[in-house]
């Protein structure tokens, strides 16, 4: 493998920009979904409650069975929103390696550069 040229590391970087934009969307998006999962959920559990006959404990009982789907649903949504997350923080870590690589390309760079005007 060559070694990676400023230029190279510049490209990479805009790349992780645009991911990291793209990302930040998709959050947003996923976030969004997330909190209309739960409000289904807790309504579904509400009216199957309601509906419920029986003691308190019973009609609790009927109604996490009448709405396990959406509740499901609803973790299904936070868990999908939470590893987007993760991803936007690996996208960030990648990041953060492109600029310290960027700043050893330039250092060597320069030294070769100080190096050679020093020979001459």
């Amino acid at each position: 493998m060559s070694t990676p040229t400023t230029n190279d590391v510049i490209l990479m970087l805009a790349k992780l920009g645009r991911q990291l934009d793209a990302k930040q969307d998709e959050i947003a998006r996923l976030d969004e979904e997330a909190v209309r999962a739960k409000a289904r959920h807790e309504v579904a559990y509400a009216r199957a409650f309601i509906a419920a006959t029986g003691a308190e404990g019973l009609r609790k009982q009927t109604a996490i069975l009448e709405t396990e789907t959406q509740k499901l649903d609803a973790e299904i949504a936070d868990q999908v929103l939470r590893a987007a997350r993760e991803s936007i923080r690996v996208l960030r870590d990648r990041l953060d390696i492109g600029r310290s690589l960027n700043s050893a390309i330039k250092s060597e760079w320069q030294a070769q550069g100080a190096g050679q005007g020093l020979a001459a």
